[in-house]
């Protein structure tokens, strides 16, 4: 397990973000049909998604639910402050297999192509063996093994201004796993209409993910149906740069907050826990593609009070996308299981990022 020194990160930090936005391995590629995500808009009455096989048995299930608890006039409505919905972010809504975890990425950089930061030996051992990891397709089991304040502890004593520039410049980087993307705009765009579909009746969406939830925050900041203070994810312990470990500090003038220890994940239960106390009302819509995301499915669809709908996004086009079949196969059967509707991104999806972004040969380039 790492050791923590948040000393040695706060300045490490400061000496660092002065080189942030200049050094060379950030580098900027434009892509073709997902650079104006922002644009995306659909109407209320669901009259011009472009993105979607219509006859796809999810979308309709969606279109129908939608069309029913809005009516005023049905025995299923909902009013506007009730109409909430939770989307987990990796798989569900955005990239997580070209090649790998967006997260892990970031934290790949920071140790490995970072010239401002200086890894210790048991940091590079680790980020080394997680690499390695994520290439053989195990990076989850990794994470699994309790090492989640690794990347945490790469970011300690960074303002939370300072990863804000951090995150948004790593975000312009090329996607390994796919030509003409970077991974500020790996989106499924199907997924982003649904959202906005959703936005436009009423609904309020809430990202709720395993992701560290600053991170998140900035890769959503130009979806339009999403606000990021609507992002409940993965934490640090956000501090007082003078702080230091004492709980009884007072802010005083001229402090700023930084980046702090590790302090929780945000999956499987814990994702309950987490809606329960920040949004105060149980679901009525869910949408989610692992084991991780069963826990939030299953509790939206105990809303006794209201019509739910669960939906299992399957990461099944290994065609226009890095799919793994054999991991989609079963979580399609917990969807049979639990009653949850499947989404197949090979089936249901007219495009998934854009019909210029292509899978590339290979999954890592390096």
């Amino acid at each position: 397990m790492i050791m923590l020194n948040l000393k040695k990160k706060i300045l490490s930090a400061v000496v660092a973000f002065g080189m942030l936005t200049t050094f060379g391995n950030f580098s900027e590629v434009s892509a073709a049909n997902v650079n104006d995500i922002r644009s995306i808009s659909i109407r209320s009455d669901g009259s011009n998604f472009q993105y979607w096989n219509q006859n796809s048995k999810a979308f309709r299930a969606l279109k129908n639910y939608v069309e029913d608890v809005t009516n005023p006039n049905s025995s299923n409505y909902i009013p506007i402050r009730d109409r909430i919905v939770v989307t987990d972010m990796d798989g569900t809504f955005y990239s997580e297999l070209a090649p790998t975890y967006g997260e892990w990425m970031l934290y790949f950089h920071r140790l490995f192509e970072d010239p401002t930061y200086t890894p210790t030996e048991t940091e590079k051992t680790f980020a080394e063996e997680c690499l390695a990891a994520a290439k053989a397709g195990s990076i989850s089991n990794t994470m699994d093994a309790g090492e989640d304040s690794a990347q945490s502890y790469a970011f300690e004593g960074m303002t939370l201004d300072e990863f804000d520039q951090y995150a948004e410049n790593f975000l312009k980087t090329p996607l390994d796993g796919l030509s003409n993307a970077t991974f500020g705009d790996a989106f499924y765009l199907p997924m982003l209409e649904m959202y906005s579909y959703l936005e436009s009746n009423g609904f309020t969406i809430y990202v709720v993910t395993g992701a560290d939830r600053q991170l998140s925050r900035n890769i959503v900041k130009n979806i339009s149906a999403i606000d990021p203070a609507h992002v409940i994810g993965s934490d640090s312990m956000n501090v007082a740069r003078r702080q230091g470990f004492m709980d009884d500090y007072s802010f005083e003038p001229g402090d700023v907050i930084v980046r702090g220890k590790y302090m929780s994940t945000n999956g499987k239960m814990m994702k309950v826990s987490n809606i329960s106390r920040e949004i105060g009302k149980i679901p009525v819509l869910a949408f989610g593609n692992s084991g991780s995301d069963a826990a939030m499915l299953n509790y939206t669809l105990s809303n006794k009070k209201y019509k739910t709908l669960a939906f299992g996004v399957l990461c099944d086009d290994n065609s226009r996308d890095w799919g793994n079949v054999d991991k989609a196969a079963k979580f399609k059967s917990s969807c049979e299981k639990y009653n949850w509707i499947s989404i197949s991104m090979r089936d249901d999806f007219k495009t998934i990022y854009g019909d210029d972004v292509r899978k590339t040969d290979q999954q890592f380039r390096k």
